[in-house]
């Protein structure tokens, strides 16, 4: 628990802005993503250089806008954080053989003490 906190990730202006800077790369100096340049500023923190493009059309201008992304960009002013909106993923945490010898050893134990628990673990009961 002390590394979840003490690791979370952060939705910040430096996140924002290596981002930022790892798109210009592959777009203004035409760059593949998997460069030097591009892996040093976004692998440190898994981060992808994705954006969502929003077409404004009018009489005068023909503008693509392109936002990082939205919860980011309109939520974090008001303290919102992205990050704490997504759920942890158990599976990704353990890797999957390690959970699949600790499953079949708790199914063991739960055999030893009778083969009705078994049942009762898999069975599924709904709630009103």
């Amino acid at each position: 628990m002390a590394q979840r906190i003490s690791l979370a990730r952060v939705d910040g202006l430096d996140r924002r802005g290596r981002v930022k800077a790892a798109r210009e790369i592959i777009y203004a100096k035409n760059l593949k993503t998997d460069t030097k340049a591009v892996e040093d500023l976004l692998q440190k923190d898994s981060l992808v250089p994705t954006a969502v493009g929003a077409l404004f059309c009018d009489e005068i201008y023909h503008d693509i806008l392109l936002h990082q992304n939205a919860f980011s960009e309109k939520l974090t002013p008001l303290g919102f954080k992205m990050f704490e909106m997504l759920v942890v993923d158990l599976m990704h945490e353990v890797e999957l053989g390690v959970w699949k010898a600790v499953f079949i050893h708790l199914l063991r134990l739960l055999d030893c003490h009778g083969e009705s628990l078994k049942h009762e673990m898999d069975r599924r009961q709904v709630s009103i």
